[in-house]
């Protein structure tokens, strides 16, 4: 889960202090899958600093297969594209397949740090970032990837 609360890290520049996300977003888990609540805070508290509201936050999983995947939402200032690329760079995550805003808004990459590895989207509008990752460890990563892709085509 450490990747998890890496990766999420980058994303925001800082957070409300005792503030309590409200905002939900709409996602179904996949099949087989379960809330984890803990999951959804540790990325509440890893995102907190000065300067950006966190909106809401979910996470869920199978951890039998080792699939999780989180969902963020925020705003403030600092909610660009060379944020969300630039911090995971700083948390030493090797990402590859970059796909920057081309007038959709929407920033996209695949992340590693082993032993997880995963995928990250994020639309940016109006100041707001809406995050999505999912990923795998080690255990089952080829069982997640179906899950993980479904879950994420469904970032609006």
């Amino acid at each position: 889960m450490a990747l998890l609360r890496l990766a999420l890290l980058s994303l925001a520049a800082c957070g409300q202090a005792g503030a309590q996300p409200s905002t939900t977003s709409g996602l179904a888990a996949p099949a087989g899958w379960r809330a984890l609540p803990e999951l959804a805070s540790a990325v509440v508290e890893a995102a907190k600093t000065d300067g950006v509201t966190i909106d809401g936050a979910e996470g869920w999983g199978e951890t039998s297969r080792g699939c999780f995947g989180v969902w963020l939402a925020l705003h403030g200032s600092g909610a660009t594209a060379e944020a969300v690329l630039a911090g995971l760079a700083t948390e030493k995550l090797a990402v590859t397949e970059v796909v920057k805003p081309d007038g959709d808004g929407l920033v996209s990459a695949t992340f590693a740090k082993p032993p997880f590895s995963g995928h990250l989207r994020a639309r940016l509008a109006d100041g707001k970032i809406t995050a999505l990752a999912c990923f795998a460890n080690a255990r089952e990563p080829k069982s997640c990837e179906a899950a993980c892709t479904t879950l994420l085509g469904g970032l609006p």
